[in-house]
């Protein structure tokens, strides 16, 4: 189905594939059968949505001039745009009877005319099914690249992420920090509360880990109950003042059960990316941090630039 939001024409995909107006009074779409024919089979030949918008856009010049488009699936988090935007836009919503597939714009210097309206609803039709099966291909993806238990994104992401940041970063002349987070006794937890317990802790925790970031950080679970996280143009400073609001989010958690409360902490250890590191050497740096956390009581934040003869409290942080 395609829903008209801002504009004047609608149209609806029916089972047998038939464009009805939705008032006998509107437009009716006028679009040669072989350009909507060749435009349905330019759709059929990627998953990559960003290139089916870029197919939809350049075919679809033949039959209506448009400017430019921009789509947008907030649940995927999806936002995109081709093309330049204008003053005049008309704005759809992709939907099939079960599922809805995002929003997309047209945009134009010009007023869109009634006939024009009809011709794109009428392509738009083409466009329903290959965009459904290019939002289950990206859901499949990052269903891969995803921790099921925890939500947080799992190793294989890692090498690939961590590898691209750190180059991008040197590249660019930007910092970049990594915290590395283990939960305290968390094998307590396991052995006394049970693992459903433990379950839930390990959901809990990462979700307090992506309260605290920013939308371009990332958490990683590094395995157990060990977690990466990715901070983007931090320096250490910055990175430390994240990790003690990660501690202190985890430390607040209350779990009640049969056996009575459970409270956790957490130890963090912070590393800040040299222009001489690797991924590797940058993970052994905060890897070490963290183990000197541990080290010296639990529940702290500790940085590998830290002076650790000098640290007498539960946390550091600049």
């Amino acid at each position: 189905m395609v829903s008209p939001l801002h504009s004047n024409g609608g149209a609806e995909l029916q089972d047998d594939k038939v464009i009805t107006s939705f008032g006998d009074l509107a437009a009716r779409p006028d679009i040669r059968p072989e350009l909507l024919l060749k435009l349905s089979g330019k759709l059929q030949t990627t998953l990559e949505l960003s290139q089916l918008m870029e197919i939809f856009f350049n075919e679809i010049q033949n039959a209506v001039l448009v400017d430019g488009i921009s789509y947008s699936h907030t649940a995927s988090n999806l936002l995109m745009s081709i093309g330049r935007t204008s003053v005049h836009t008309a704005s759809y919503r992709l939907q099939s009877h079960k599922d809805y597939m995002g929003d997309i714009n047209f945009h134009r210097s010009t007023r869109f005319r009634e006939h024009e309206l009809a011709n794109l609803e009428g392509l738009l039709t083409t466009l329903v099914y290959p965009v459904r099966n290019a939002l289950r291909y990206h859901e499949a993806l990052a269903a891969a690249f995803r921790d099921p238990l925890t939500g947080a994104s799992n190793r294989v992401a890692l090498d690939k992420t961590l590898n691209r940041e750190i180059e991008l970063s040197k590249r660019h002349g930007q910092e970049l920090s990594i915290l590395m987070l283990d939960l305290d006794h968390f094998k307590l937890v396991n052995d006394e509360f049970g693992h459903s317990m433990g379950d839930k802790v390990l959901k809990e925790a990462a979700l307090c880990m992506a309260n605290c970031i920013r939308q371009t950080d990332m958490c990683f679970r590094y395995g157990g109950e060990e977690f990466l996280i990715m901070l983007s143009n931090a320096e250490s400073a910055g990175a430390l003042r994240i990790a003690e609001r990660i501690r202190q989010s985890i430390a607040a958690l209350k779990f009640d059960s049969e056996k009575g409360p459970l409270q956790i902490t957490a130890s963090i250890g912070c590393a800040t990316m040299s222009l001489d590191d690797s991924m590797e050497t940058l993970v052994q740096r905060a890897d070490k941090s963290l183990y000197q956390a541990k080290h010296l009581g639990r529940n702290r934040v500790i940085a590998d630039t830290d002076d650790i003869g000098q640290i007498t409290g539960k946390s550091h942080v600049r």
